[in-house]
């Protein structure tokens, strides 16, 4: 997993937490206390996952608490300040979420190591309001995904409505 995760992760707990609750969280999962991650740095699936799921237990919330804060952190914040450039002529939340897929296939073409989750969409309306979405990744973080897609929504003031259908699919239904 990129570095930028983990950057992201670090923002958000500092800024909600304390500086304290991050050096905890890096320790409980194995880093250095001081650890400072770069952007395109690769870090260890393993590792990378073991540090949200300990900076949950850290932090004292549930795993989901967790992936929300970053999806809404990650989309409102974060993502805006350090890729903007992904964000020019995106006048909604949908148009962004299909986007997503071409995103990280440049990202994955353009990093070394980098293997984001990929996306493929089906519209089962001719009014594109109900889109069903495959999330094709192995880290089985379909969850986050689902947070970031919340983050989306706040991002660009809309409500949408997410249905799990399993650990690989998701509905999404606009309202527009």
């Amino acid at each position: 997993m990129k570095g930028t995760i983990h950057k992201c992760l670090a923002a958000l707990v500092k800024e909600e937490y304390g500086e304290d609750a991050w050096k905890k969280c890096l320790q409980s999962s194995g880093f250095e206390p001081e650890r400072n991650f770069a952007l395109t740095e690769d870090i260890e699936e393993e590792n990378s996952i073991n540090l949200i799921v300990e900076s949950a237990k850290v932090l004292d919330i549930p795993l989901k608490k967790l992936f929300d804060q970053f999806g809404v952190y990650w989309c409102c914040t974060y993502a805006p300040k350090h890729y903007s450039f992904w964000y020019v002529g995106m006048k909604d939340a949908k148009a962004f979420i299909i986007k997503l897929d071409e995103i990280h296939g440049l990202v994955g073409k353009h990093f070394n190591n980098a293997k984001p989750p990929r996306f493929l969409y089906h519209w089962t309306d001719k009014n594109q309001k109900v889109l069903k979405v495959e999330y094709q990744s192995n880290r089985k973080l379909i969850d986050l995904y689902i947070s970031l897609v919340n983050g989306l929504a706040i991002y660009f003031k809309e409500e949408i409505e997410i249905n799990k259908i399993s650990e690989h699919e998701v509905e999404l239904t606009f309202d527009y």
